[in-house]
């Protein structure tokens, strides 16, 4: 089964972490360490660079399986 990383599961951990913190989104950017636009593309579900995937699940203190799901088959498709 294929896999695929939900960026929106980890925008909701972001923005979690950062009401927990009281933080702002650019208070959070800077400590992460990539702009408040990437942050951004994770909300939307967007594509996202392997560095600042990487860097954001880093400042979560999670690991990047947290946020991989199954990628249902299509129907009619075998692998």
């Amino acid at each position: 089964m294929m896999k695929r990383f939900d960026s929106k599961a980890l925008y909701d951990a972001l923005d979690q972490k950062r009401l927990d913190h009281q933080m702002s989104w650019s208070q959070v950017s800077a400590e992460i360490g990539v702009s408040v636009s990437t942050i951004t593309r994770t909300q939307r579900g967007g594509r996202l660079e392997v560095d600042g995937m990487l860097a954001m699940v880093a400042w979560l203190g999670v690991s990047v399986e947290t946020f991989v799901r199954d990628r249902p088959s299509k129907k009619g498709v075998q692998s």
